[in-house]
């Protein structure tokens, strides 16, 4: 398959992706209303996400709305760890966020704005419409912003452009000692191959939890998947999922602008970047939106590694 005919059939899949309406599930926005409970949510998570929910032995809690480099967060984290730190993750809940403040654990959210979050969310999940999204946008934000000074916040371009600068934050916020991680070529190599790994959902995706919940090292990882991974196919990166840029979104958010500009929407597009900007007012410290260190999506992606740029032919020939 060329280049471009594999392009078109992603551009295609996420197409036929898109929602027919604006109109959220039902189970969406049930999921919105436990999440500001944690006396609701938390039983729920443990149940269902044992490995990734706030537990006794937890040391950090990394954890955010969807869509905001919290993948990239976490994983540049426990890279730079490369050792037993027990992470809680991915719920993606303001009940997990409040619940961890409550315990007094270290917390790290990243946040990004409305815009770009609420379109990426759209095409990871096409059941909910746009207003849902901003809607449990809004939920969440509100209850991030009522935290204060009880959770490290960071903005997308401070996780994505100065990660170790975050976990300093984080040292000296709650007195801890994690190792701050380095954005070198080969740290962020490591980093995207990795997320690129979870988006492939491996046959062996259990030890990449144990991993991301620093059950097992990064060390202990690579060893124990290197004969499950030289003999596994190398299927194609569902660019739908993974989280990292993908000029296969890119597209699709552009044709989903319009859709998010509705004027049926404009008060809770205000409200969303109203409380978004609360929220980053609370980032102190590293790169802000529009700084001089501010990246966009395309800037982003094109600040990959070689290897694992979207754009580059052999990588997509390699992945297929």
């Amino acid at each position: 398959m060329s280049d471009v005919d594999r392009q078109s059939t992603i551009d295609e899949r996420l197409v036929r992706r898109r929602p027919a309406t604006v109109v959220g599930s039902a189970r969406h926005a049930g999921r919105r209303v436990v999440s500001r409970h944690p006396a609701v949510f938390m039983p729920i998570a443990r149940k269902r996400h044992p490995q990734s929910a706030l537990s006794p032995d937890t040391q950090i809690v990394i954890d955010g709305f969807t869509r905001s480099a919290g993948t990239f967060a976490l994983i540049g984290f426990q890279v730079a760890q490369n050792a037993h730190v027990r992470a809680a993750h991915h719920l993606h809940s303001a009940a997990h966020i409040m619940a961890a403040a409550r315990a007094e654990r270290p917390v790290l959210v990243p946040i990004r704005p409305p815009r770009d979050t609420v379109l990426s969310a759209v095409i990871r999940e096409p059941g909910v419409g746009i207003g849902q999204w901003l809607r449990t946008y809004c939920d969440f934000y509100r209850h991030l912003c009522s935290l204060g000074q009880d959770v490290v916040i960071a903005t997308f371009e401070g996780v994505t452009t100065d990660l170790g600068t975050e976990t300093r934050r984080v040292n000296e916020r709650f007195g801890t000692s994690f190792v701050e991680f380095r954005h070198t070529p080969e740290q962020l190599e490591t980093v995207f191959l990795l997320i690129e790994e979870r988006a492939r959902r491996p046959a062996w995706a259990h030890l990449l939890g144990e991993f991301l919940a620093g059950r097992i090292s990064l060390d202990e990882y690579t060893t124990m998947t290197s004969i499950p991974r030289r003999a596994a196919p190398q299927h194609a990166v569902p660019e739908e999922r993974v989280q990292r840029p993908s000029s296969a979104r890119a597209g699709m958010k552009a044709q989903l602008l319009a859709a998010y500009g509705s004027p049926r929407l404009n008060r809770l597009r205000r409200r969303a970047e109203a409380l978004y900007a609360d929220a980053r007012d609370a980032a102190t410290s590293g790169p802000q939106p529009g700084g001089a260190d501010a990246r966009s999506d395309g800037q982003w992606q094109a600040a990959l590694p070689v290897s694992l740029n979207a754009n580059d032919p052999s990588t997509r020939n390699s992945q297929s």
